[in-house]
């Protein structure tokens, strides 16, 4: 066996059908490369540790606090026939957490990937799926699988609930603005207040759910047949729906109108929303850098952008 066990992995950007997706609906989403996270595993004789951004210290007295993270490492192990080998981890993580990004996902991800290279062990797709589950349980209240599926194959995902997932031919020329509200979201009480939403008013609320299938279709077409207008339009609409849900909140709202005004075709929330990111869709570099200054000034802590043809 490897001394030392070495697992990167990316975030992710959902494009449309946050939420949806767990209601059966399809969702897109693309790989988020601009920001990764890697974990180390060390094979050691002495006391499993782990070092992350949120403990430091002995992994079998870690706080409740990171209970998927510590669940996911005993799951591998046993897994592996491993769990009397003692660990050293280090999770170094350059994707902000509760921002939508996927980081629960892409830690799980990233562990799983360290662990079964430090014992020089293959994994199969499926595997890492189930496994990462263990975490996203914990995590998320009925986590619909887009994450991990989106992080562990890397490219553009029409994903659907208990389907298999088709990739998605990515021939748009513009660009993604992600921006970071600051605010920290909570994916628990998002997917609770959506759900609510559909509960209490179900006649109201349902035909919005179905829109969900029409805006995620209108935007596979739009990125395969570079109709950039096409998908800023879906992705408008889609955020409007989201807010009648109760998913985004003021500062989501005066950044996605910021951008708007400021050249962005489209413009919404991404993940589940109340904090979180938003992103918008620029059709090129220069209109893509002035909505990241836009952003900045009106109260984004970080942006990011990127060619979506980067993503193929």
């Amino acid at each position: 066996m490897n001394q030392i066990g070495i697992g990167i992995a990316t975030g992710k950007i959902i494009l449309i059908g946050e939420h949806a997706v767990v209601y059966g609906k399809p969702a897109i989403a693309l790989p988020f490369y601009a920001a990764k996270i890697e974990t180390t595993v060390t094979i050691t004789q002495s006391e499993s540790t782990i070092d992350c951004v949120f403990y430091t210290g002995k992994l079998n007295t870690a706080p409740e606090s990171i209970e998927g993270i510590t669940a996911l490492i005993h799951a591998v192990l046993k897994y592996l026939n491993k769990e009397n080998v003692n660990i050293d981890i280090n999770i170094n993580s350059m994707l902000p957490a509760s921002r939508g990004l996927g980081s629960s996902a892409a830690v799980s991800v990233s562990i799983v990937r360290a662990l079964f290279d430090a014992f020089e062990i293959k994994i199969t797709e499926d595997i890492m799926k189930e496994l990462v589950l263990v975490a996203e349980s914990i995590h998320h209240l009925n986590p619909s699988g887009l994450d991990a599926n989106t992080i562990t194959r890397g490219v553009p995902t029409l994903f659907e609930r208990d389907k298999l997932m088709d990739s998605i031919a990515m021939n748009m020329d513009g660009y993604l603005v992600v921006a970071d509200t600051g605010v920290l979201g909570n994916t628990k009480e998002a997917v609770a207040t959506f759900g609510t939403q559909l509960e209490c008013e179900p006649e109201k609320m349902k035909p919005y759910l179905d829109e969900f299938t029409q805006l995620a279709m209108k935007t596979v077409r739009g990125l395969e047949l570079n109709d950039i207008a096409s998908v800023g339009e879906a992705m408008n609409r889609a955020h409007e729906l989201l807010r009648l849900f109760g998913v985004s909140e003021t500062t989501l709202d005066t950044l996605v109108n910021a951008a708007r005004r400021a050249g962005a075709v489209g413009a919404k929330l991404t993940g589940s929303g109340q904090g979180g990111c938003m992103i918008a869709l620029a059709p090129n570099l220069t209109v893509a850098s002035e909505i990241s200054a836009v952003l900045k000034g009106h109260g984004a802590v970080q942006t990011w952008q990127y060619h979506l043809k980067e993503m193929v």
